[in-house]
């Protein structure tokens, strides 16, 4: 399971997260395009630091080594160039690196190298309302041919629907405006990370 965050700053936003990750949950994005990277960098600092290597960077990669980081993500404006992105960190880390993509053509075609990758949506969006799902999913899970990097489900997923993703074939699914637009955040959350951990995969 996987919580990725709003892109804007909100309030008690590190606290949150240090909460989430007390209570289980496996990884979280930081997704910040529209806040500073001095921001950025005190988001991370609020964070507890035996929960940082737990984080994973959208953006401002170059950041990631002074907060033992090992986790980047490439959207599917810059995944292509994955590798060159990763040279020019200049660094002796070994990344653990993650995409985002929206048809099951492009999952298929990515590189071994990608542990897991976003597809979306799956159901209509909460936190884009209009972005939704253009086909079945049943239909568009048979198209897999690729199994070496994890399939994670996205867009719409809550306590209530999770389950059945689970079960449909995606490895793992990610919350966004279903736990950060959830009436009970924290209850949407362990409602999902009990489903997710209960599932025999």
């Amino acid at each position: 399971m996987i919580i990725i965050t709003p892109p804007h700053s909100i309030a008690n936003e590190a606290e949150t997260i240090n909460n989430l990750f007390e209570e289980g949950l496996p990884l979280l994005h930081l997704r910040k395009p529209e806040i500073y990277t001095s921001k950025l960098r005190r988001l991370i600092e609020s964070v507890d630091s035996k929960y940082r290597s737990k984080l994973v960077l959208h953006h401002n990669y170059e950041i990631a080594s002074d907060y033992n980081i090992n986790r980047l993500h490439f959207t599917e404006r810059n995944r292509e160039s994955f590798d060159s992105i990763l040279k020019e960190i200049k660094t002796d880390a070994e990344y653990i690196i993650s995409a985002s993509v929206h048809t099951m053509t492009d999952f298929n075609q990515l590189s071994s190298r990608f542990d897991y990758a976003f597809f979306s949506p799956v159901y209509n969006s909460i936190s884009k309302p209009g972005h939704n799902p253009k086909n079945d999913l049943g239909e568009i899970l048979k198209q897999r041919t690729a199994f070496n990097t994890k399939l994670v489900a996205l867009g719409g997923i809550t306590a209530n629907n999770c389950d059945s993703l689970l079960t449909m074939g995606f490895d793992d699914f990610a919350l966004l405006g279903g736990f950060w637009q959830a009436e009970n955040p924290m209850e949407e959350f362990r409602k999902c990370l009990k489903i997710s951990n209960d599932y025999v995969r």
